[in-house]
């Protein structure tokens, strides 16, 4: 057995390294929850493509920051809107065709990647992307 000094000694080591391995495992776990450069964002590409004298368009963006919704009316398609999104993102678009007719299709990309695209043709028809 060795004496009271090497048994001390060898209590701080046990702890330090005890110590220095717990944070080791909290960073780790922090980096792998958020990233290297922290919190996620994504980026989400809203898309309105066809032929349609009106349509109008309903978009909403839910984040970790709340919702953001929009609506627009278009007299010509293409039509595109890009928004940025912390936490990543879900959502819904929703486009509609005016009285006087015409075919769309919506389309939504999350970080470059299509998650939802659908058409629609005929007077007072909705194109519904959404769930994504």
């Amino acid at each position: 057995m060795g004496s009271a000094r090497e048994v001390e000694r060898s209590r701080r080591w046990l702890v330090v390294s005890a110590a220095s391995l717990l944070l080791l495992g909290a960073l780790v776990g922090a980096v792998l929850v958020n990233g290297p450069s922290g919190p996620r964002s994504a980026t989400v590409v809203y898309e309105v493509t066809g032929v349609a004298g009106h349509a109008t368009v309903v978009y909403s963006t839910f984040d970790d920051g709340g919702v953001s919704t929009g609506q627009e009316e278009l007299s010509s398609l293409p039509w595109r809107r890009e928004v940025t999104a912390p936490g990543g993102a879900r959502g819904v678009l929703t486009v509609t065709i005016g009285e006087q007719g015409g075919e769309v299709g919506c389309q939504v990309s999350v970080d470059g990647v299509e998650r939802r695209s659908a058409s629609a043709s005929g007077p007072g028809s909705s194109a519904f992307c959404g769930g994504f």
